[in-house]
C-alpha cells in the first residue's frame, strides 16, 4: 500500500506554462485526504516553489535544491546541506576552462549571478525546451519577465561569496547553450578533479552540482524514516536525472511520458507527460487500486 507520494516539479507535476493544473490540485488534495502523504522534491531553491505550492492551496513538506535543504509544510527551514567552500572554490577554477558555461550559486541568500545577460539566455532556453511550440523569441520574453521577478544578485565576482561564512552555498548552476556535447565533458573532469560531488541535470542544457549528501533519493529516504514509511510503500516521480536518485530508491518509481530515456530506463512504470496531467493520472491509479499496487 502506497502511503507516501513525492513529485518532482519542472516537467513533472508543472505544465508547460509552469504551473499546476487543477487535475493535478485536485488529485494530491484527494491523495491527502484519504491520508496518503504527499511532499515535493525539486531542484528549485525555496522562493520558486513554496510560493507556487502556496497560491494553488497545496500544503506539504518541500525538499528543495535537489535535496540540499528540506522545508516543513508551513515553509521551516528544517536543515541546509551545502557544498564546502574550498569545493566551491576548486569548481571555479575548472570552470575558468570552459568559454561555452554560465554558472550560477544557490545559496540561503538567494541566487547570484555574475552575467544578466547569459542569466536570460539561461532562462530562456529552459523555457523553449519545455514549451517547443514556443519560438525563441517569445522564450526570451518570458524570460526576462521571469528574471525580473525572481530574487536574483548581480556580482562582479563570485569569490565574495565563497569568502562570506555566513553563506550557505546549495547548489551551482552550470548551463551551456551547446548542452552535452560541452557538460559531458566538465562533468568527467569534475568527477575527476573535485571530491564528493553529487552532479545531476533538470534539462539537457544543464548540470546541477550539489554535495554528495544532498540528493533527492537520500532526503525523500530519510523523510518516509521520519514518517514511518518504507520504500516498498513510496511512489516516487519525476522526468529528469536529478530525480534518478529518489526513482531509484522507491519501489513505486513513475516516469513521464515526457521524461529523459535515462529515467524511463529507471523506473518501474510511465504516466501522462506533465501536458496530460500525468501526475493526477498516477495519483488517481492508486487511489482507484487499479495500479501501482502490486
Amino acid at each position: 500500500m502506497i502511503k507516501l507520494i513525492v513529485s518532482d516539479m519542472d516537467g513533472t507535476l508543472l505544465n508547460h506554462e509552469m504551473d499546476i493544473s487543477q487535475a493535478n490540485i485536485a488529485a494530491i488534495k484527494r491523495a491527502q485526504h484519504q491520508g496518503i502523504h504527499f511532499a515535493i522534491a525539486t531542484g528549485r531553491d525555496f522562493p520558486l516553489a513554496f510560493p507556487l505550492l502556496e497560491k494553488n492551496g497545496i500544503k506539504c513538506p518541500l525538499i528543495a535544491q535537489n535535496g540540499a535543504q528540506y522545508f516543513d509544510k508551513n515553509g521551516k527551514n528544517m536543515y541546509n546541506r551545502g557544498l564546502e567552500k574550498s569545493t566551491v572554490r576548486n569548481m571555479l577554477s575548472v570552470f575558468h576552462n570552459y568559454t561555452d558555461i554560465h554558472e550560477e550559486l544557490m545559496t540561503n541568500k538567494g541566487i547570484f549571478s555574475d552575467n544578466k545577460e547569459k542569466r536570460l539566455d539561461m532562462v530562456a532556453a529552459m523555457l523553449y525546451d519545455m514549451s517547443p511550440d514556443t519560438s525563441y523569441e517569445e522564450a526570451m520574453e518570458n524570460a526576462a519577465e521571469h528574471v525580473d521577478k525572481m530574487d536574483i544578485t548581480f556580482v562582479d565576482d563570485y569569490q565574495e561569496i565563497v569568502d562570506d561564512e555566513s553563506a550557505i552555498i546549495l547548489k551551482v548552476s552550470v548551463h551551456s547553450k551547446k548542452g552535452r556535447e560541452v557538460l559531458d565533458p566538465l562533468k568527467d573532469e569534475l568527477h575527476r578533479t573535485v571530491p564528493r560531488l553529487a552532479i545531476t541535470a533538470s534539462s539537457q542544457r544543464n548540470l546541477e552540482i550539489n554535495h554528495e549528501k544532498a540528493q533527492k533519493g537520500i532526503a525523500v529516504s530519510q523523510l518516509a524514516k521520519k514518517l514511518g514509511i518504507k520504500a516498498d510503500e513510496v511512489m516516487t516521480l519525476g522526468d529528469n536525472i536529478n530525480d534518478i536518485s529518489m526513482l531509484k530508491w522507491a519501489k513505486y518509481s513513475v516516469a513521464m511520458a515526457n521524461a529523459e530515456p535515462e529515467v524511463k530506463e529507471i523506473a518501474r512504470y510511465e504516466t501522462s507527460s506533465n501536458r496530460q496531467n500525468g501526475v493526477a493520472e498516477a495519483i488517481s491509479r492508486v487511489l482507484s487500486g487499479k495500479f501501482y499496487t502490486d
